[in-house]
């Protein structure tokens, strides 16, 4: 139809095409999608290359070599697990840009941190009881001063019965010559003992009835708040766990540290519960001690001059074992 003028689809010479715009998002995206689709290609085949090398290498181990074998597993390895760190960052990056929510396990509020101050008071509160081993040493210097006691009593006995011998026999007959020495024996004897072994039972009885004393005491104020500890632990694994399964349970994106450690989910049959377990005392740590990294799950490691008997060690020891457990 023709309104008295030309049109562009009139005009047999002009060709211009408008272009759709370019979606750069999507394009992201995609190549993205694309680079996850090749590198879970690339760690299947590397996987399936890496058993049949070990295959290999375990029918040559028989004929020596046995350390550069070694060697090519453990690279080979190495190989696999930064592979499959580049697919767990390209997922990652994949969910991020796709506006999945991120969840920062480590902001628990004040309520939870002051449930972790609680707990992590139970070591030092634990160190100021007497152990059970020294409550027995106490207990055996008391009943070491009835034994010289009854020693005592025992010497007197066997004194009133040779003093007796010596009344009643000449002083010509055998008896009263076997008597005599023991006379002299159990004289000395009796003189140790009142001089020198009950006065030393005796300060050592009291010094241990006075350390039992004090030890009770300790124990009725410190056990009440050692048993706050134990329930403000069981409370702050409760509470972590919950965290946890909830973030899990909303699919959102975990934090970085906790996918290097623990992986995105837990594995499946009863080696299940051991990993939120472990999950849950990671992120305790991470809150008892304020670590804030998020690439280490534990921090950095304790620096060259600290003392590696100390609470936040030890306890860093033990996870660092549990970890190493699940990824067997």
């Amino acid at each position: 139809m023709s309104h008295g003028y030309a049109t562009y689809g009139d005009d047999p010479e002009f060709t211009q095409e408008y272009p759709e715009p370019v979606d750069t998002t999507r394009r992201d995206l995609d190549e993205l999608f694309a680079a996850v689709d090749g590198l879970r290609a690339a760690v299947e085949e590397t996987d399936d290359r890496l058993r049949q090398d070990v295959a290999d290498l375990t029918e040559r181990l028989e004929s020596g070599g046995a350390n550069r074998q070694e060697d090519r597993i453990d690279l080979l390895g190495r190989r696999l697990e930064r592979l499959q760190q580049q697919v767990q960052a390209l997922e990652r990056a994949v969910r991020v840009s796709d506006g999945v929510p991120q969840v920062n396990l480590d902001d628990v509020g004040a309520e939870t941190r002051a449930l972790a101050a609680e707990a992590a008071r139970w070591d030092d509160l634990h160190k100021e009881l007497v152990t059970k081993e020294q409550r027995a040493r106490y207990e055996e210097e008391i009943t070491r001063l009835e034994s010289v006691r009854a020693a005592h009593a025992q010497c007197d006995r066997d004194l009133l019965d040779v003093i007796e011998v010596l009344a009643s026999t000449d002083r010509a007959s055998r008896a009263r010559g076997d008597a005599e020495p023991e006379l002299r024996a159990l004289t000395t004897r009796r003189r140790t003992l009142l001089d020198e072994e009950i006065p030393a039972a005796v300060e050592a009885a009291e010094q241990a009835k006075l350390a039992l004393r004090e030890a009770d005491a300790v124990e009725a104020r410190v056990v009440p708040q050692l048993e706050r500890a134990e329930r403000a632990w069981h409370d702050l694994q409760v509470r972590l766990r919950t965290r946890i399964t909830d973030a899990l349970g909303s699919n959102a994106l975990l934090p970085t540290w906790f996918g290097n450690a623990l992986g995105v989910s837990p594995p499946s049959g009863t080696s299940g519960d051991a990993w939120i377990r472990t999950a849950a005392s990671v992120l305790a740590y991470r809150v008892t001690f304020g670590v804030t990294d998020q690439a280490l799950p534990l921090g950095p490691p304790a620096p060259e001059d600290a003392d590696t008997t100390e609470r936040r060690w030890t306890w860093r020891a033990r996870l660092e074992s549990d970890l190493d457990q699940l990824s067997l």
